[in-house]
């Protein structure tokens, strides 16, 4: 059964297809558990990945093969494993985003346009919800001012924060929006009610 958290028992979204862009951050390391989790507590949910270069510093392609129901390709055009014309189909057949841990730098890239990866450029020609679930060391006023450009895109959102531990600091000193539980809250938000049960979700081609 889905647990709960604070605000009651975590969203589900149904049968949905999610595709997990995981990014260079430590918190990269716990995803291999979200994923258990998510597929344990959530069996109609399909999750692809796409991983970062700098995320495998922090988890292997090949533990994350073994946990997903869907498909896993490295976040690179000359990946062979990819389909063809990555970013119009994996867009086409995804039902929303999750970038799982979202980086500072991944996301003011995002802010700023950046088309260079599957990732980016699936994520910057989409409008299926998108949920960053934000691992920031800090932040200042440059940083606030990307990301409310960034958020005027109405179909991107943060997960709400949950406290974290520093591992910079160590200690428990920090928030998070690296929660799985939070990032379905918000993607039962944006999917809303009028969508129940229905998916956009359907095999990749070669």
């Amino acid at each position: 059964m889905p647990e709960e958290t604070e605000s009651g028992a975590v969203a589900d979204i149904g049968a949905k297809r999610i595709l997990f862009v995981v990014t260079g951050s430590i918190n990269a390391a716990l995803v291999p558990f979200w994923m258990h989790w998510l597929r344990q507590s959530f069996p109609l949910i399909t999750s692809d990945i796409l991983l970062t270069r700098s995320a495998q510093r922090f988890v292997t392609k090949e533990a994350l093969c073994r946990l997903v129901g869907g498909h896993v390709w490295t976040d690179d055009f000359d990946d062979p494993a990819l389909p063809r014309s990555a970013h119009v189909e994996i867009q086409e057949k995804a039902d929303g985003f999750a970038v799982f841990p979202a980086t500072l730098d991944f996301a003011m890239r995002l802010a700023a346009g950046d088309c260079s990866s599957p990732a980016t450029m699936t994520l910057q020609i989409t409008d299926k919800p998108i949920v960053l679930a934000t691992a920031f060391p800090g932040s200042n006023p440059v940083i606030e001012d990307n990301m409310s450009r960034l958020l005027r895109r109405p179909n991107i959102a943060l997960s709400e924060t949950v406290a974290a531990y520093s591992v910079g600091k160590k200690k428990w000193d920090g928030e998070t929006g690296f929660h799985m539980p939070s990032v379905l809250q918000k993607f039962g938000t944006m999917f809303g009610q009028a969508d129940a049960g229905t998916s956009t979700q359907g095999e990749f081609g070669g």
